[in-house]
Protein backbone atom coordinates (compact mmCIF):
# COMPACT_ATOMS: atom_id res chain seq x y z
CA UNK A 1 0.00 0.00 0.00
CA UNK A 2 1.01 3.61 -0.50
CA UNK A 3 1.90 5.93 2.35
CA UNK A 4 -1.38 7.44 3.51
CA UNK A 5 -2.96 8.67 6.71
CA UNK A 6 -6.33 7.13 5.89
CA UNK A 7 -7.60 3.60 5.39
CA UNK A 8 -10.86 2.19 4.05
CA UNK A 9 -11.37 -1.30 5.46
CA UNK A 10 -14.38 -3.03 3.96
CA UNK A 11 -15.92 -6.50 4.01
CA UNK A 12 -16.77 -7.36 0.41
CA UNK A 13 -18.63 -9.92 -1.63
CA UNK A 14 -18.97 -10.49 -5.36
CA UNK A 15 -21.54 -7.69 -5.68
CA UNK A 16 -19.60 -5.11 -3.70
CA UNK A 17 -19.85 -1.52 -4.95
CA UNK A 18 -16.29 -0.64 -4.00
CA UNK A 19 -15.15 -0.31 -7.65
CA UNK A 20 -17.37 2.79 -7.87
CA UNK A 21 -15.29 4.38 -5.12
CA UNK A 22 -12.18 4.53 -7.28
CA UNK A 23 -11.39 7.30 -9.76
CA UNK A 24 -8.89 5.39 -11.85
CA UNK A 25 -5.95 7.46 -12.96
CA UNK A 26 -6.43 10.02 -10.18
CA UNK A 27 -4.20 9.87 -7.10
CA UNK A 28 -6.04 9.27 -3.86
CA UNK A 29 -5.13 10.00 -0.27
CA UNK A 30 -6.56 6.82 1.27
CA UNK A 31 -5.71 3.16 1.01
CA UNK A 32 -8.14 0.32 0.45
CA UNK A 33 -8.15 -3.05 2.22
CA UNK A 34 -10.70 -5.61 1.01
CA UNK A 35 -11.72 -8.35 3.43
CA UNK A 36 -13.78 -10.85 1.38
CA UNK A 37 -16.57 -12.84 3.00
CA UNK A 38 -16.76 -14.94 -0.18
CA UNK A 39 -14.50 -15.45 -3.19
CA UNK A 40 -14.26 -12.32 -5.30
CA UNK A 41 -12.86 -11.84 -8.80
CA UNK A 42 -9.45 -10.21 -9.44
CA UNK A 43 -9.32 -6.45 -8.94
CA UNK A 44 -7.59 -5.15 -12.09
CA UNK A 45 -6.88 -1.45 -12.08
CA UNK A 46 -7.70 -1.05 -8.39
CA UNK A 47 -4.75 -0.43 -6.11
CA UNK A 48 -5.73 -2.30 -2.96
CA UNK A 49 -4.86 -5.12 -0.59
CA UNK A 50 -7.08 -8.20 -0.69
CA UNK A 51 -7.10 -10.29 2.47
CA UNK A 52 -7.97 -13.93 2.90
CA UNK A 53 -11.59 -14.99 2.67
CA UNK A 54 -13.17 -14.90 6.12
CA UNK A 55 -16.75 -16.13 6.19
CA UNK A 56 -19.30 -14.72 8.56
CA UNK A 57 -20.93 -11.39 9.32
CA UNK A 58 -19.29 -8.00 8.88
CA UNK A 59 -17.96 -7.38 12.37
CA UNK A 60 -16.69 -10.92 12.84
CA UNK A 61 -14.57 -10.43 9.73
CA UNK A 62 -13.47 -6.95 10.80
CA UNK A 63 -12.40 -8.36 14.15
CA UNK A 64 -10.34 -11.04 12.40
CA UNK A 65 -8.56 -8.45 10.24
CA UNK A 66 -7.85 -6.06 13.11
CA UNK A 67 -6.48 -8.86 15.29
CA UNK A 68 -4.36 -10.51 12.63
CA UNK A 69 -3.07 -7.53 10.62
CA UNK A 70 -1.33 -4.73 12.49
CA UNK A 71 -1.05 -2.60 9.35
CA UNK A 72 -4.18 -0.66 10.29
CA UNK A 73 -2.28 0.84 13.20
CA UNK A 74 -0.15 2.80 10.72
CA UNK A 75 -3.14 4.98 9.81
CA UNK A 76 -4.67 7.98 11.56
CA UNK A 77 -8.25 7.34 10.43
CA UNK A 78 -10.06 4.16 9.40
CA UNK A 79 -13.46 4.00 7.69
CA UNK A 80 -15.45 0.74 7.68
CA UNK A 81 -18.43 1.01 5.32
CA UNK A 82 -20.77 -1.76 4.20
CA UNK A 83 -20.12 -2.94 0.65
CA UNK A 84 -23.53 -1.74 -0.59
CA UNK A 85 -22.55 1.91 -0.25
CA UNK A 86 -22.39 3.97 -3.44
CA UNK A 87 -19.93 6.84 -3.31
CA UNK A 88 -16.81 8.12 -5.07
CA UNK A 89 -13.17 8.80 -4.39
CA UNK A 90 -13.51 12.54 -3.82
CA UNK A 91 -16.34 12.11 -1.34
CA UNK A 92 -14.32 9.66 0.73
CA UNK A 93 -11.33 12.02 0.71
CA UNK A 94 -13.55 14.92 1.80
CA UNK A 95 -14.96 12.82 4.64
CA UNK A 96 -11.49 11.98 5.96
CA UNK A 97 -10.37 15.61 5.65
CA UNK A 98 -13.34 16.93 7.61
CA UNK A 99 -13.08 14.22 10.27
CA UNK A 100 -9.48 15.27 10.85
CA UNK A 101 -10.21 19.00 10.87
CA UNK A 102 -13.14 18.54 13.24
CA UNK A 103 -10.99 16.30 15.47
CA UNK A 104 -13.57 13.54 15.55
CA UNK A 105 -12.95 10.19 17.23
CA UNK A 106 -16.04 8.46 15.85
CA UNK A 107 -17.78 9.75 12.75
CA UNK A 108 -19.94 8.97 9.76
CA UNK A 109 -20.86 10.62 6.49
CA UNK A 110 -24.57 11.34 6.32
CA UNK A 111 -26.77 9.09 4.22
CA UNK A 112 -28.11 10.63 1.03
CA UNK A 113 -31.82 11.51 0.90
CA UNK A 114 -32.47 8.55 -1.42
CA UNK A 115 -30.85 6.00 0.91
CA UNK A 116 -32.49 3.07 2.61
CA UNK A 117 -32.12 3.76 6.31
CA UNK A 118 -32.93 2.61 9.84
CA UNK A 119 -32.26 5.68 12.00
CA UNK A 120 -33.50 9.13 10.99
CA UNK A 121 -30.46 10.94 12.40
CA UNK A 122 -28.08 9.12 10.06
CA UNK A 123 -29.88 10.71 7.11
CA UNK A 124 -28.54 13.99 5.77
CA UNK A 125 -29.87 17.16 7.33
CA UNK A 126 -29.21 20.02 4.91
CA UNK A 127 -29.57 22.62 7.67
CA UNK A 128 -26.31 21.40 9.18
CA UNK A 129 -22.77 21.20 7.88
CA UNK A 130 -21.82 18.77 10.64
CA UNK A 131 -23.44 17.72 13.92
CA UNK A 132 -22.17 16.55 17.29
CA UNK A 133 -24.28 13.49 18.05
CA UNK A 134 -24.70 10.64 20.51
CA UNK A 135 -24.96 7.81 17.99
CA UNK A 136 -23.12 6.61 14.87
CA UNK A 137 -24.63 3.61 13.12
CA UNK A 138 -22.54 0.52 12.35
CA UNK A 139 -23.11 0.62 8.57
CA UNK A 140 -20.57 3.36 7.70
CA UNK A 141 -18.59 4.28 10.83
CA UNK A 142 -15.18 5.89 10.82
CA UNK A 143 -12.67 6.00 13.66
CA UNK A 144 -9.62 7.86 14.76
CA UNK A 145 -7.03 5.12 15.25
CA UNK A 146 -6.61 5.80 18.97
CA UNK A 147 -10.36 5.54 19.46
CA UNK A 148 -10.51 2.29 17.49
CA UNK A 149 -7.75 0.83 19.65
CA UNK A 150 -9.83 1.66 22.70
CA UNK A 151 -13.03 0.22 21.24
CA UNK A 152 -11.47 -2.91 19.71
CA UNK A 153 -12.23 -5.22 22.69
CA UNK A 154 -15.96 -4.67 22.16
CA UNK A 155 -15.80 -6.75 18.98
CA UNK A 156 -15.20 -9.79 21.18
CA UNK A 157 -18.42 -9.28 23.16
CA UNK A 158 -20.93 -10.68 20.67
CA UNK A 159 -21.24 -14.09 19.07
CA UNK A 160 -23.20 -13.28 15.91
CA UNK A 161 -20.72 -10.84 14.34
CA UNK A 162 -23.54 -8.53 13.25
CA UNK A 163 -22.55 -5.80 15.69
CA UNK A 164 -26.02 -4.87 16.92
CA UNK A 165 -25.67 -2.67 20.00
CA UNK A 166 -22.07 -1.66 19.35
CA UNK A 167 -23.20 1.68 17.91
CA UNK A 168 -24.72 2.52 21.30
CA UNK A 169 -21.81 1.17 23.33
CA UNK A 170 -19.10 3.05 21.44
CA UNK A 171 -20.40 6.58 22.16
CA UNK A 172 -20.88 5.67 25.83
CA UNK A 173 -17.27 4.44 26.05
CA UNK A 174 -16.07 7.67 24.44
CA UNK A 175 -18.06 9.78 26.87
CA UNK A 176 -20.27 11.13 24.08
CA UNK A 177 -17.38 13.36 23.00
CA UNK A 178 -15.85 13.83 19.56
CA UNK A 179 -18.69 11.99 17.81
CA UNK A 180 -20.11 13.48 14.64
CA UNK A 181 -22.23 13.17 11.53
CA UNK A 182 -20.79 15.03 8.56
CA UNK A 183 -23.82 16.32 6.66
CA UNK A 184 -21.64 18.07 4.09
CA UNK A 185 -20.56 14.61 2.86
CA UNK A 186 -23.20 12.09 1.83
CA UNK A 187 -23.12 8.48 0.63
CA UNK A 188 -25.93 6.34 -0.75
CA UNK A 189 -27.07 3.19 1.07
CA UNK A 190 -28.46 1.07 -1.74
CA UNK A 191 -30.02 -1.99 -0.07
CA UNK A 192 -33.22 -2.23 1.97
CA UNK A 193 -32.82 -2.61 5.72
CA UNK A 194 -34.80 -4.45 8.35
CA UNK A 195 -35.46 -7.56 6.30
CA UNK A 196 -34.51 -10.52 8.45
CA UNK A 197 -35.15 -13.80 6.65
CA UNK A 198 -34.26 -15.88 9.70
CA UNK A 199 -36.60 -15.06 12.59
CA UNK A 200 -34.45 -17.01 15.04
CA UNK A 201 -31.38 -15.01 14.05
CA UNK A 202 -33.37 -11.82 14.41
CA UNK A 203 -34.24 -12.70 17.99
CA UNK A 204 -30.60 -13.53 18.73
CA UNK A 205 -29.50 -10.14 17.41
CA UNK A 206 -31.99 -8.28 19.57
CA UNK A 207 -31.02 -10.31 22.62
CA UNK A 208 -27.32 -9.73 21.96
CA UNK A 209 -27.93 -6.00 21.63
CA UNK A 210 -29.92 -5.91 24.86
CA UNK A 211 -27.10 -7.67 26.71
CA UNK A 212 -24.52 -5.16 25.45
CA UNK A 213 -26.69 -2.17 26.34
CA UNK A 214 -27.29 -3.59 29.80
CA UNK A 215 -23.60 -4.30 30.27
CA UNK A 216 -22.68 -0.68 29.53
CA UNK A 217 -25.86 0.89 30.93
CA UNK A 218 -26.60 2.76 27.73
CA UNK A 219 -29.10 3.04 24.90
CA UNK A 220 -29.55 4.62 21.50
CA UNK A 221 -28.99 8.36 21.89
CA UNK A 222 -30.39 10.03 18.76
CA UNK A 223 -29.56 13.55 19.90
CA UNK A 224 -27.98 16.48 18.07
CA UNK A 225 -25.91 18.18 20.76
CA UNK A 226 -24.37 20.89 18.63
CA UNK A 227 -23.37 21.97 15.16
CA UNK A 228 -20.57 23.59 13.20
CA UNK A 229 -20.82 25.75 10.12
CA UNK A 230 -18.99 25.55 6.79
CA UNK A 231 -16.13 27.51 8.36
CA UNK A 232 -15.78 24.60 10.83
CA UNK A 233 -16.55 26.90 13.74
CA UNK A 234 -19.13 25.95 16.39
CA UNK A 235 -22.54 27.49 15.91
CA UNK A 236 -23.77 29.23 19.05
CA UNK A 237 -27.28 27.78 18.94
CA UNK A 238 -29.66 27.19 21.83
CA UNK A 239 -31.41 23.89 22.32
CA UNK A 240 -34.54 25.37 20.78
CA UNK A 241 -32.60 26.50 17.71
CA UNK A 242 -31.03 23.07 17.31
CA UNK A 243 -34.48 21.48 17.46
CA UNK A 244 -35.90 23.92 14.93
CA UNK A 245 -33.06 23.36 12.49
CA UNK A 246 -33.24 19.58 12.92
CA UNK A 247 -36.97 19.54 12.24
CA UNK A 248 -36.60 21.77 9.19
CA UNK A 249 -33.72 19.77 7.76
CA UNK A 250 -35.50 16.44 8.12
CA UNK A 251 -38.80 17.65 6.77
CA UNK A 252 -38.45 15.28 3.80
CA UNK A 253 -38.45 12.37 6.27
CA UNK A 254 -41.28 13.30 8.61
CA UNK A 255 -43.56 14.33 5.79
CA UNK A 256 -43.38 10.68 4.69
CA UNK A 257 -43.52 9.27 8.22
CA UNK A 258 -44.93 11.68 10.84
CA UNK A 259 -43.63 9.50 13.69
CA UNK A 260 -40.15 10.83 12.95
CA UNK A 261 -41.19 14.33 13.98
CA UNK A 262 -42.14 13.13 17.47
CA UNK A 263 -38.91 11.10 17.73
CA UNK A 264 -36.79 14.15 16.90
CA UNK A 265 -38.57 16.22 19.54
CA UNK A 266 -38.44 13.49 22.19
CA UNK A 267 -34.72 12.84 21.87
CA UNK A 268 -33.84 16.53 21.78
CA UNK A 269 -35.97 17.12 24.87
CA UNK A 270 -33.94 14.52 26.75
CA UNK A 271 -30.77 16.55 26.22
CA UNK A 272 -32.27 20.05 26.28
CA UNK A 273 -35.18 20.14 28.73
CA UNK A 274 -37.51 23.12 28.46
CA UNK A 275 -36.22 26.05 30.58
CA UNK A 276 -38.31 27.71 33.22
CA UNK A 277 -40.21 30.82 32.23
CA UNK A 278 -39.88 33.73 32.07
CA UNK A 279 -36.50 33.44 30.36
CA UNK A 280 -34.16 36.25 31.49
CA UNK A 281 -31.77 35.38 28.69
CA UNK A 282 -30.42 32.28 27.02
CA UNK A 283 -29.48 30.02 29.91
CA UNK A 284 -26.31 28.00 29.61
CA UNK A 285 -28.28 24.83 30.32
CA UNK A 286 -29.90 24.91 26.89
CA UNK A 287 -27.02 26.15 24.77
CA UNK A 288 -25.78 23.97 21.91
CA UNK A 289 -22.48 22.19 22.41
CA UNK A 290 -19.74 22.32 19.78
CA UNK A 291 -18.31 19.11 18.42
CA UNK A 292 -15.84 17.72 20.92
CA UNK A 293 -17.45 19.33 23.97
CA UNK A 294 -18.81 17.27 26.85
CA UNK A 295 -22.59 16.92 26.61
CA UNK A 296 -25.00 16.51 29.46
CA UNK A 297 -25.74 12.93 30.41
CA UNK A 298 -28.27 11.68 27.85
CA UNK A 299 -31.17 9.40 28.60
CA UNK A 300 -30.72 5.87 27.31
CA UNK A 301 -34.10 5.21 25.73
CA UNK A 302 -34.16 3.51 22.36
CA UNK A 303 -36.10 4.92 19.43
CA UNK A 304 -39.53 3.40 18.87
Amino acid sequence: MSVSRNLVLVRVGRNSLHPSWIDRGTPRDWDLYLSPYQSIPPQPGIECTVGEVVTGAKWAGIREVLNSWDGWRDYDYIWMPDDDIYTDQGTISAMFDLAQRLELDLFTPALHESSYYTHFDMMVNRRFFARQVGFVEIIVPGFRRAALERLLPTLDLGTTGWGWGLDSVWPKMLGYRGIGVIDAVTVLHTRPVGRMRDAKLGRRLVEESDVLLGMYDCGQVHVTYGAVGPDLQPLDWTGERLLAEAVAGWRYLWERDPRILSWIAEFQRQAFPAPEYPIPGTPEAVRGLPIGAAPRSPAGAAAP
